[in-house]
């Protein structure tokens, strides 16, 4: 098994909000984007998080690289001389450190790019503000960073708009891994992308985490895309990670009733092959006031009394795997492979 890099225990986000306007505005119930989430990040893997819009896999990843603060909760980064730094509490020479380490893979190719700077001053940036290199050695690393991720040395001269979606992404990834991370928060880095690019860009993140032994926290909403690069999944609802498995173990059989409608979604090119689509009943609750007891049960098809009063834990199931359900002894026991497999 390989090592840990990233250890996340009891990560809360919440946003406070209020009701009414000047003197009557009173604060209400927070909106609760994460609630006491928890896993690790192995060197060298790809953990994807899944989920429908608004279940708070953005949030995750970017509370985890620091780009938003947690409310409470603990990122503990292991580094190479074995120290653990919690990197939400880190000030100074080490949050310094751990910024270089975790890095991060936007969303939107053209948003997250300054127009008003060169290719060269925005792959160029992340090194002048953190690694102490020389000019020289930052020409050097931005021009063979540049190569790796497929632009031509003279692109390093234009601005972003001159560059196509696939181009801009590159650019993205180029300043990402410039510092040369440990981890990098890949947040929904190919989805505004079309098909074919979105191979591209995908192979072209596999090579370089096979070169730099990079650790991705991928978070897609395609199911597709993360059964091609993942080692591990882990499915949120409502700001809580609700199952946690190895990628084939999870198609093959899914444990949990939400992991199982979402796979069920998943495209089959076979078309003989029948696959039994599974549509959920009513909407995502309000993350502002989740029901009670487990928060998926006014949904489930197989909820009980149990499920309406208590809040299942994330439970270790054996064998890597974790399930967030009252009944997952029962449904390991059912022995069922899930119609989506393969």
């Amino acid at each position: 098994m390989k090592d840990t890099i990233v250890e996340v225990q009891n990560l809360v986000k919440e946003y406070p909000t209020q009701n009414g306007g000047g003197l009557f505005r009173k604060s209400s119930a927070p909106v609760k984007a994460l609630s006491d989430v928890s896993f690790v990040l192995r060197r060298g893997e790809t953990l994807s998080l899944v989920g429908e819009s608004g279940c708070g896999k953005t949030t995750l990843g970017r509370c985890l690289a620091r780009g938003i603060e947690s409310t409470s909760g603990h990122v503990y980064f292991n580094t190479p001389d074995g120290r653990k730094i919690d990197f939400l509490k880190a000030k100074q020479q080490d949050f310094k450190e751990v910024r270089q380490s975790i890095q991060m893979i936007f969303q939107d190719p053209y948003a997250s790019l300054n127009p008003r700077m060169t290719v060269y001053d925005i792959i160029s940036e992340p090194l002048r503000a953190l690694s102490g290199l020389s000019k020289t050695e930052i020409d050097d690393r931005v021009v063979a960073m540049a190569r790796q991720t497929g632009l031509n040395d003279s692109f390093l001269k234009r601005y972003p708009h001159a560059f196509s979606g696939g181009q801009r992404q590159r650019i993205g990834i180029a300043r990402a891994l410039v510092t040369r991370p440990k981890v990098v928060v890949c947040d929904e880095a190919v989805s505004a992308l079309d098909v074919s690019i979105q191979a591209q860009i995908i192979n072209l993140l596999k090579d370089l985490q096979q070169e730099y032994q990079i650790t991705y926290l991928f978070i897609s909403h395609d199911l597709s895309v993360v059964k091609h690069i993942s080692d591990r999944i882990a499915v949120m609802y409502l700001g809580r990670i609700i199952e946690l498995a190895e990628t084939e173990e999870l198609f093959r059989r899914p444990l949990h009733p939400y992991s199982e409608a979402l796979l069920s979604a998943v495209p089959n090119p076979d078309p003989d092959r029948k696959v039994e689509r599974i549509v959920l009943q009513g909407e995502v609750p309000n993350p502002a006031n989740p029901p009670s007891g487990c928060h998926f049960h006014p949904r489930c098809p197989h909820r009980t009394e149990l499920c309406e009063k208590s809040l299942p834990p994330l439970q270790d199931m054996g064998d890597g795997r974790y399930v967030a359900c009252h009944y997952a002894d029962q449904l390991v026991l059912r022995g069922v492979d899930s119609l989506v497999a393969q």
